[in-house]
């Protein structure tokens, strides 16, 4: 069997890290069991910033070869050419002697809405017999209106979920968690073409000297040793909800100090970032940023200085914060995200410190502005996926919803009424008891210092390396590509029986938050 994997770039991200421990799971499977070498063809358009090079051709069980395609790159304009894209491919795949009959092809995100031509590309490619595994990290249709529109502009005319869900026996399809696997089996997708397919989980190097980490955060960004140390190891975009981050350095009276890792890259993203900032600094936070860039630590050594990890995330693929802070021996506080833990947590980890709703009373944002932003951003948002508002009276009591006994979950404000809440939190010692009351985590982590969280810890490793660690997720991939492999080929490919259900799935009122628009 050989492996053509496929995905737009090889740039520092997600997917290009994600890739990478897929082939040192595979490698490390294959050396265990005694299996021969594979071959392995990576395409992408061209640029490969955040590609392990060395690190790869180290690998003993797996040859990988990189191959430049150019119209693999991002749509500069809404338009498709998948006849061009299938051709390019299907030189690469001729001129590296991969055919049909011995070759896996490994396509991640395919249907994201970056390249509109890439899933009419692959139905041209599995019409001549070649066996798909389209991975999903990431839907168009959850609140990512930009992209889904771009689909719809370049695939105009066409049935969109027959384009970007094509259907046949040979076409296969790996998703990161159980909310995907069932989003994918109520549109229709058979279940012995959907595969459950984590993301690997390396292991986590060692940590620095926590005195001489302490010594240097103190030096580069102000900490003093003295104070217990949140870290909060993200990119400050959006949808990472830093507003939450603040409040809670607000609401402890400055009994332990926050850090954020980095700043956004996306040029988009800034303006809220620097706004945070400001606003960090105007109510004199115990909280600093960009704890990771230059001047700053590196990974390993904010993680020895921390005593504990913060996520005040309200969206993730996978959530590797929820397993990578008990790998780095340090206790995960924050915001749950039970669509994306509940794998997690049926596998036995203990997430005991985590929230589900961080409840605000509403008077202290203005209820009648939260309403009247539900209904304009609601509103909004489905119409750029094409889709009619619900009428007043509807929004109405769905905004209600949202208000149980006057009280509010503070990341389903948007920035400006979380900034309300955020100032009289900072500024009112009775808001902060208030908040203290209601939402028992601040305890907790006020007194991370003097807690022993040695036992839960211990018992997470050992979870994460039972079912999430190179091993067992080499062994799932080399299954997953044997499924793939053995699968019958046919030309024709058939439509998602039921391609509508992924957008009702995703853009239900109830997953609807202000800041993710």
């Amino acid at each position: 069997m050989k492996i053509a994997i496929i995905h737009y770039h090889l740039n520092r991200g997600g997917v290009t890290r994600v890739i990478a421990n897929q082939l040192h799971s595979l490698s490390r499977f294959l050396e265990q069991t005694d299996g021969e070498a594979v071959q392995v063809l990576l395409l992408f358009d061209g640029q490969a910033l955040g590609w392990p090079g060395q690190e790869i051709a180290s690998l003993e069980r797996v040859d990988v070869e990189l191959h430049s395609v150019p119209e693999l790159g991002y749509d500069p304009e809404p338009r498709a050419r998948p006849a061009g894209l299938a051709e390019r491919l299907r030189e690469r795949l001729q001129q590296a002697r991969f055919s049909p009959e011995t070759t896996v092809v490994h396509v991640h995100n395919h249907a994201l809405g970056k390249n509109a031509s890439v899933p009419g590309a692959l139905g041209e490619l599995a019409r001549e017999g070649y066996p798909l595994l389209l991975q999903i990290h990431d839907f168009a249709e959850d609140f990512r209106p930009a992209n889904y529109r771009h689909l719809v502009e370049s695939l105009a005319g066409h049935d969109l979920a027959e384009v970007l869900y094509p259907q046949a026996s040979h076409i296969h399809y790996a998703v990161l968690n159980r909310r995907d696997r069932r989003v994918l089996t109520e549109a229709g997708v058979e279940p012995d073409r959907l595969h459950w397919l984590p993301n690997p989980v390396p292991p986590f190097p060692d940590r620095p000297d926590r005195d001489a980490a302490r010594a240097i955060l103190e030096e580069r960004c102000g900490v003093p040793r003295s104070k217990p140390y949140a870290l909060y190891p993200v990119r400050g975009i959006r949808r990472k909800n830093l507003g939450e981050t603040l409040l809670w350095s607000a609401a402890l009276d400055g009994a332990v100090r926050f850090g954020v890792t980095l700043a956004p890259l996306n040029p988009k993203e800034i303006p809220i970032y620097s706004r945070w900032t400001q606003i960090a600094r105007e109510l004199a936070l115990p909280l600093v940023f960009e704890t990771g860039a230059d001047k700053g630590l590196t990974f390993a050594q904010n993680l020895a200085a921390a005593d504990a990890v913060l996520t005040t995330s309200v969206a993730e693929g996978f959530g590797m914060v929820f397993l990578e802070a008990w790998l780095a021996g340090r206790p995960l506080f924050g915001r749950n995200l039970a669509e994306i833990t509940a794998d997690f947590v049926d596998a036995g980890l203990r997430l005991d410190n985590l929230y589900s709703q961080l409840m605000v009373p509403v008077d202290w944002a203005g209820p009648d502005e939260f309403r009247e932003a539900l209904a304009e951003s609601y509103g909004r948002t489905l119409a750029a996926y094409g889709l009619p508002a619900p009428d007043a009276a509807e929004l109405a009591r769905l905004a209600e919803r949202k208000m149980p006994d006057g009280w509010v979950d503070f990341a389903d404000l948007d920035e400006p009424l979380q900034h309300r809440v955020l100032e009289r939190v900072a500024t009112e010692s009775a808001a902060r008891e208030t908040l203290r009351d209601r939402n028992e985590r601040f305890a907790r982590l006020a007194e991370v210092s003097t807690s022993d969280f040695s036992a839960v810890i211990a018992h997470n490793r050992n979870v994460i390396e039972a079912d999430y660690s190179m091993a067992p997720s080499g062994r799932r991939l080399a299954a997953v590509y044997e499924a793939v492999s053995r699968s019958p080929r046919t030309d024709r490919l058939d439509r998602l029986p039921a391609g509508e259900a992924i957008l009702q799935s995703f853009l239900g009122f109830g997953r609807f938050r202000l800041i993710r628009t």
